[in-house]
């Protein structure tokens, strides 16, 4: 048996990553977003406090790209989730050349995001395709793409808990008559909850950070149409230098994240709590 200074020995090396080139660059970024500092700047830097957050507040196009990706986020994980699950439950069955589809499927996923955005940039682009990313329209095409991008990778995760639902339940529910959407509801969903939180969690974090294919297809527009906080906070800080609009709006989608992570913590400790009771 290892002591714990052997087992702490053997973490060492680990923890020493995660705090030098994780936790301290993440505190230095964290500090310089309430300083006026910037790296193509040789103003002498000082701490300006929440100046920089109210700034980025101030200016319309941040507002707007908050109301962009609520909608976006509340959209495309909803309906990731729900064609995952479906596409899990329709890949249950055993047919020729199941395998291949389940890799076609993921191809998606497997593309960068910045590939999709040119592929999608260059098929939207062309002449007499239909203009469908006019002012009203581009954030429903957007979240699309987004959705045919990330649902095939939900189903590649939830097949596995799909496939570990006993051939005899679901002769038990065809005996019963049961209809698909009843098996979904009543066989599926209950088993694979715990999975799906996981997995909703993880859609959601990646979804409020949302910009690469976004960049790429639209670039934000038309206008601000489809402009969100990691885009804003990408034309910030790299297209036009200005870190105390940039940091400070990356910190804002950080937080943001960090919320959602205390909320599947605490719903997942109510889960097993209420599991050990039962």
């Amino acid at each position: 048996m290892l002591t714990r200074l052997q087992r702490a020995g053997f973490l060492l090396p680990f923890v020493v990553i995660v705090l030098v080139f994780i936790v301290l660059p993440a505190i230095l970024g964290l500090i310089s977003s309430f300083t006026n500092y910037s790296p193509l700047q040789q103003h002498p830097v000082h701490v300006v406090g929440l100046e920089n957050y109210a700034r980025v507040f101030s200016e319309p196009e941040f507002p707007v790209s908050l109301r962009n990706i609520t909608i976006f986020t509340i959209f495309t994980v909803s309906l990731e989730l729900m064609l995952g699950v479906l596409l899990a439950y329709i890949l249950r069955v055993p047919f020729r050349g199941r395998s291949f589809v389940r890799v076609v499927l993921l191809l998606p996923w497997l593309v960068s995001p910045i590939a999709n955005g040119v592929m999608w940039h260059y098929i939207f682009n062309q002449p007499g395709f239909p203009n469908l990313l006019g002012s009203s329209t581009a954030l429903i095409v957007v979240m699309l793409v987004e959705v045919w991008r990330v649902a095939p990778f939900v189903t590649f995760l939830v097949l596995p808990g799909v496939l570990g639902i006993g051939q005899q339940n679901w002769d038990d529910a065809t005996l019963l008559g049961l209809s698909s959407f009843t098996k979904l509801r009543f066989l599926v969903l209950p088993r694979l909850k715990t999975l799906l939180l996981s997995i909703g969690m993880l859609l959601v974090g990646q979804a409020l950070g949302a910009f690469e294919t976004i960049l790429i297809f639209t670039g934000g527009g038309p206008g601000s149409a489809t402009v969100t906080p990691g885009l804003y906070a990408y034309q910030s800080a790299i297209k036009t230098y200005d870190w105390t609009r940039g940091v400070p709006a990356s910190w804002l989608i950080a937080l943001a994240v960090l919320v959602v992570g205390i909320i599947y913590v605490f719903v997942t400790e109510r889960e097993r709590t209420l599991g050990t009771k039962s």
